[in-house]
């Protein structure tokens, strides 16, 4: 059995894999995550229905996932190696484009002061619409794109700061 201490948003979570099953903090979870390119999209499929997410290494046992438009950065250490606990600066963040697309909306300007999940900047790809959502309470330290602009993968659009 693989044991996993995963750290999402500043809350902590032992998973444990063992073949097709999974347990989170103890409690079996029923789901399947399918690998859909090499671009870092995977499908995750459970009981309430199917999301997909988006997975982006960024150093050494942190990842920034994107779901429905929220990016947060997820710590995810095996136990052995739990020890030397790793922290993702908590004061910080930055959305990125997940995928190439033109900018629709943008709803703030540096300096704003924003809530958690509260819609950033909106990005048409494929005919759809994407919201980027903060993911905390914070400032606008800058404000990196414009309505109309085109972005590709990995192009920054807003940067945060994290409220005290």
């Amino acid at each position: 059995m693989d044991k996993y201490h995963v750290t999402i948003g500043g809350k902590e979570y032992q998973v444990e894999i063992e073949g097709e099953r999974v347990w989170i903090d103890g409690n079996e979870v029923y789901a399947g995550i399918h690998f859909l390119n090499d671009d870092g999209l995977f499908m995750l499929e459970r009981d309430e229905g199917k999301r997909e997410f988006h997975i982006k290494p960024r150093e050494e046992d942190v990842y920034q996932v994107t779901t429905r438009g929220l990016q947060v950065d997820t710590v995810v250490q095996p136990e052995r190696g739990h020890g030397k606990k790793r922290e993702v600066k908590k004061d910080e963040g930055s959305i990125n484009a997940p995928i190439p697309g033109v900018v629709s909306q943008v709803l703030v300007t540096a300096g704003d002061a924003v809530d958690n999940n509260q819609v950033l900047v909106v990005l048409e790809s494929m005919k759809m619409l994407m919201e980027f959502r903060a993911p905390f309470a914070g400032t606008v330290e800058k404000v990196l794109v414009s309505k109309g602009q085109n972005v590709e993968k990995g192009d920054g659009m807003v940067a945060l700061k994290r409220t005290e």
